[in-house]
């Protein structure tokens, strides 16, 4: 088979007023399909796999490698047409509207022949017939003079041989004149961007004139924060407005399980951008290095842009990034669109082009020598950003364009940070290791929409990356969707909103909050990497309190010293932390008892009662008739057990007697029946006894006990980026 790296969609526009992606729509409701899905089967694997985001077994996404010196691969969404010979695959495609250019992209594996006929009451018309025999794409364009009410279009594809053959079509669409003044959108990512090396957030090294000026149409915010220290969970809150720890998907360790996929995509309530604004009509674009939002990649998951372009190269992606993103707009000027663009530079390594790292040795001095090649890098991206504004201006985008500028994390370089007390790694010269501000304080533009906002605003306030998925939503007309945990910007924009949001942040063995001017960061095995990612009943624990406001480079760790400080910070790091599902135990009589957990640890334990926990895995309880003991646990589906002095525990759905081992109850919070909702009525005709149940949802940090493996390949990759240190270690 081909190799293969890319994501497919077929977009065929319906009226002559909008821009309407049809096939979305059409496969809710479904569509005339004439074969066999199951014949797919033998497709799907790591570079052909089914949609994610639209679950039908005739929509996939498709990866293949594109230029192998460049290092750039796709990654497409399409229709798959599989046929054999005398065996011909057929799709009916009801359209509305027809006048205008039908262009489409098509690509096959094994030789065929691809028939486009255009059925009406009036006439059957053969649009075109096309010799398909090898992946990359070819664009296919037709000219379809007249409209035609209640035209179909068909899709016939016949394989040249005994054995099957397989048509894949994208990005197809009719191209009409379109009236829109919806805002186009381009959300710029520069992986490991500081505050200071921007000078419109921190004034320091005047190395940013684009970024700069892109601030005067719009937005600088000057204490923006990222909630998560490194690039996947980061740029899963910035594109979906979520922490890491609500997706399932894990934040210790770069390989991601069917398992985390699976929960991430079906349960989680994840809604990303780009399948929010497809359903809202755009067409959707993603142009960058960022492997963590390939679902191929063994290291990502999929995000549902229609089309991805993911580069590898170390300094060269910035200029094949720029390149490709000048011709893609100007091919889609016409088109509204969504198009998130990654700069891998300023990353680790850092080797800039002599052109931006010369001037820097004579104008900035008293630095370290990598962190003045950091510098260059940040040059050499700007000059690039400023090259892809200047293409939205002219091609008359820029006006009615969002456009973002903001980054996944910082990066570390102060001497003091240079080791991890979370970790136990280095952790200068990279980042995902601490939650200092070199990590967490980045920067923040957003160029607003012509005429929505008149006058160049810089904002004080600390704000959140979770907060700019829903600002661009509402920037955009479009609803903001309940999943979100972060809240728009527009309140500070409009002058309406002043003061700070409390940041949460979350990183490998590490959480903390940073809040009132001080910084607190506490050490958490939720978060860990394996064998330390639960810790036993007894962990070293390690906590760090900083006064910004006295100490900005967190210098001075005050946490031994300012205990009331640590109390108040703990208390506010506990509110705003993730939450895990709640387990029950209901007294019907007075009782005491212990309860234990022995796999992973109690999270939290709140009780109307008396309650001493022993460790981090077992506790002793007493509750008098009608009080609760309500609990967490990660991971959050789990067995525990339950010892009383002799009354008996039951199931709450139902009254069933739990299990019993020896003197404990079993209780498996796994079983679907334990998780159900109890009403008061119910638990009223129960016997006096304990009556055990857990709330019912989202399953939070769970074990994931599929052993997972990335390939060399990607492996390569991550020790060049610097993800992998020389030890082998994250």
């Amino acid at each position: 088979m081909t190799r293969l790296f890319t994501t497919l969609f077929l977009a065929i526009l319906l009226t002559a007023c909008s821009q309407k992606p049809v096939l979305t729509d059409l496969l809710q409701k479904g569509m005339d399909i004439h074969y066999d899905v199951n014949v797919l089967q033998r497709l799907y694997g790591r570079d052909i796999y089914v949609d994610p985001w639209i679950k039908k077994p005739y929509i996939v996404k498709m990866a293949y490698e594109v230029d192998r010196e460049k290092k750039w691969s796709k990654t497409t969404r399409a229709l798959v047409l599989p046929a054999q010979y005398n065996n011909p695959a057929e799709v009916a495609i009801p359209l509305t509207w027809t006048k205008g250019k039908l262009t489409f992209d098509c690509a096959s594996m094994g030789k065929g022949r691809l028939m486009v006929q255009l059925l009406s009451h009036k006439k059957k018309m053969t649009l075109g017939e096309y010799t398909l025999s090898t992946v990359p794409f070819k664009t296919i364009a037709i000219a379809i003079e007249k409209n035609y009410s209640d035209a179909v279009l068909i899709l016939n594809f016949q394989s040249d041989s005994e054995d099957y053959a397989y048509c894949f079509v994208a990005n197809a669409m009719i191209k009409h004149t379109d009236n829109t003044t919806i805002p186009n959108v381009v959300f710029i990512s520069v992986d490991a961007l500081r505050a200071d090396a921007v000078h419109c957030i921190v004034p320091e090294y005047a190395i940013t004139p684009n970024m700069d000026a892109l601030a005067k149409d719009g937005a600088a915010f000057v204490n923006h924060c990222v909630v998560a220290n490194w690039t996947r969970p980061s740029t899963i809150a910035m594109l979906s407005s979520v922490y890491g720890s609500t997706t399932g998907v894990n934040i210790y360790y770069f390989q991601v399980s069917n398992q985390e996929k699976k929960y991430f995509y079906t349960q989680s309530g994840v809604v990303p951008l780009p399948v929010l604004f497809k359903h809202h009509d755009y067409i959707t674009r993603s142009i960058g290095n960022n492997a963590f939002i390939l679902d191929h990649s063994g290291v990502g998951v999929d995000v549902g842009f229609d089309d991805m372009s993911e580069y590898e190269r170390q300094w060269e992606d910035t200029v094949d990034i720029a390149s490709e993103v000048e011709q893609w707009l100007a091919d889609n000027k016409d088109k509204p669109f969504f198009l998130f663009v990654n700069f891998n530079a300023p990353h680790n390594a850092y080797i800039p082009p002599a052109q931006y790292l010369e001037p820097l040795r004579k104008s900035i001095k008293g630095v370290h020598p990598w962190f003045r090649r950091y510098l260059g890098e940040v040059a050499y991206t700007d000059d690039y950003i400023g090259r892809i504004i200047a293409v939205l201006k002219s091609l008359k985008l820029y006006d009615n364009t969002i456009i973002v500028v903001t980054t996944d994390h910082g990066e570390v370089f102060h001497e003091a940070h240079s080791h991890s007390p979370y970790t136990d790694k280095k952790s200068i010269f990279t980042h995902g290791q601490t939650l200092f501000d070199e990590e967490m304080h980045v920067p923040l533009i957003i160029k607003l929409p012509e005429k929505q906002f008149t006058t160049a605003v810089s904002v004080p306030y600390q704000v959140r990356n979770i907060d700019i998925a829903p600002t661009v939503c509402e920037l955009a007309g479009i609803p903001i969707p309940q999943s979100y945990q972060g809240i728009s910007l527009l309140p500070y924009i409009e002058g309406s909103e002043h003061g700070d949001r409390p940041v949460y942040c979350e990183g490998r063995l590490m959480y903390g909050v940073r809040a009132d001017g001080y910084k607190y960061v506490e050490k958490f095995y939720g978060f860990g990497v394996k064998p330390y990612h639960w810790g036993g009943q007894q962990v070293s624990e390690y906590h760090e309190l900083y006064d910004l406001q006295k100490d900005p480079d967190e210098l001075y760790n005050i946490a031994g010293i300012d205990d009331e400080k640590v109390s108040a910070m703990k208390k506010k790091l506990y509110a705003l932390r993730f939450k895990q599902p709640g387990n029950v135990l209901y007294a019907k009589k007075n009782v005491t008892g212990s309860i234990a957990v022995k796999e992973g640890y109690f999270y939290t334990v709140e009780s109307e009662g008396v309650v001493q926990q022993a460790n981090r895995q077992s506790c002793r309880f007493k509750l008098q008739k009608g009080q609760r003991l309500i609990f967490s646990t990660i991971p959050a589906r789990t067995q525990y057990f339950i010892t009383t002095d002799g009354v008996v525990v039951l199931l709450g759905y139902g009254g069933i007697a739990l299990p019993k081992h020896g003197n404990e109850y079993i209780f498996d919070t796994t079983n679907p029946l334990l998780q159900q909702t109890i009403k008061s009525d119910a638990i009223a005709a129960f016997p006096d006894a304990i009556i055990a149940w857990c709330a019912p949802g989202k399953s939070g940090l769970q074990k994931v006990s599929e052993a997972v493996t990335v390939s060399s390949q990607m492996n390569d990759l991550l020790k060049q980026w610097g993800y992998i240190q020389n030890d082998g270690t994250h």
